[in-house]
């Protein structure tokens, strides 16, 4: 899927006067941590991030270009980077014995739709931060990023598109 959205914190400063001997008596503290895992199976491929594009001004339309290796992206035409931070889509999987995997990204564009209309954009140019073939050992994990072109054409209506891209593992 992917997302263009912007978060706004409003952080509230609060200054607090504490009479002398209750900011000197003694502070007992047991702080607490949590703990997560998320299990897969070996031959399970999992999304770790989604491809953003972050946020784009258009004025004449133009294209913008994530590369997977780098997660940079370049804007061409009346397009300009207005904030946040573009990301190539990520994935991480496993192989319970030694294999190969093929990863397959779309050879054909994806459209992505407004949310709340039926407009779209046309995403393509699909590629791999390396090989599309991994030649793995047993019990080994292996990740990859994939990056791609937005076309945006003079006059496209303003708000978020998402869509979602098929990425492909093939264990043989």
């Amino acid at each position: 899927m992917f997302r263009a959205a912007r978060v706004s914190a409003l952080i509230s400063l609060f200054s607090v006067s504490l009479p002398a001997a209750a900011a000197a008596a003694p502070v007992q503290a047991s702080p607490t941590a949590s703990a997560q895992v998320v299990l897969v199976r070996p031959l399970t491929l999992v999304r770790t991030a989604d491809m953003d594009f972050a946020l784009l001004g258009v004025t004449t339309g133009g294209t913008a270009t994530i590369d997977p290796v780098t997660g940079a992206m370049s804007v061409t035409g009346g397009l300009i980077h207005l904030g946040g931070t573009p990301s190539p889509a990520r994935y991480s999987g496993a192989a319970s014995k030694q294999t190969v995997v093929n990863i397959k990204v779309p050879k054909a564009p994806v459209l992505i739709r407004r949310v709340g209309g039926t407009e779209t954009l046309s995403v393509s140019n699909f590629t791999l931060d390396g090989q599309d073939k991994k030649i793995l050992a047993q019990q080994q994990s292996f990740t990859f990023a994939v990056g791609a072109q937005i076309a945006v054409p003079a006059g496209t209506v303003e708000g978020l598109y998402t869509g979602q891209i098929d990425v492909t593992v093939q264990y043989p």
